[in-house]
């Protein structure tokens, strides 16, 4: 098992940065007023840290696939010897990478269609709640194959996108983002057919497959 820990960056920090940054996407679900609503998406975070510390990949190098504001650098940088996070807006990450003090995360401020790593960089790849947003995420898949190594294990996050998915959108007051294009059934089929193979899975918030709002699973290549 390898030696990750859960780290999550204070609430009021994140606030900060996103005020400073014009950004809402952290204030949005992580910052939360509704303290249910925070606990519930910060617990994602801390599963998916579970699940990579039981797959046990090789801890050389991670790629944090569309990271975002940075908010699971800090747990994956207690994990690998270098993470590199790459999103088209970079802004947070580099501010809280900076704020908390980490040294081994690197920022790639680019669209992931527009930049190109080399064959079997990365021992793991993280997409937390990332493959949904593409309208056609097949491209990204082969693109995350391609970068990892032979033994490297992917990380999902994906919404389901059921009914108890959107009965809580309603009474927590939160629509669904434009750019939902796919639940995870959809994504996790796209997924086998571009060639990975489910080797772990968790669901969330049961850790059973009754009514999840989420699946956390680990793939490796088939």
């Amino acid at each position: 098992m390898i030696a990750m820990r859960y780290v999550q960056p204070p609430v009021s920090l994140l606030k900060e940065i996103s005020a400073v940054q014009n950004q809402d996407i952290s204030l949005d679900v992580y910052c939360s007023e509704q303290t249910l609503l925070r606990n519930f998406f910060w617990l994602r975070l801390r599963l998916l840290t579970a699940l990579i510390r039981r797959t046990r990949p090789a801890t050389r190098r991670c790629l944090d696939f569309g990271g975002g504001s940075g908010v699971f650098a800090a747990s994956l940088s207690t994990g690998f010897d270098q993470v590199t996070l790459i999103d088209q807006n970079t802004d947070e990450a580099r501010d809280l990478v900076r704020r908390l003090g980490i040294r081994n995360v690197d920022l790639v401020n680019a669209n992931v269609f527009d930049h190109e790593f080399a064959p079997g960089t990365f021992d793991a790849v993280t997409a937390a709640d990332v493959l949904e947003h593409f309208t056609d995420p097949r491209e990204p898949i082969a693109r995350i194959r391609r970068w990892m190594a032979d033994d490297g294990v992917l990380f999902t996050s994906l919404p389901t996108e059921n009914a108890c998915y959107r009965i809580l959108r309603l009474i927590f007051g939160k629509k669904k983002p434009a750019d939902h294009y796919h639940s995870a059934a959809e994504v996790e089929a796209m997924l086998r057919q571009g060639g990975f193979r489910k080797v772990m899975g968790l669901y969330h918030p049961l850790l059973l497959p009754i009514f999840p709002l989420f699946r956390i699973s680990a793939w490796r290549k088939a």
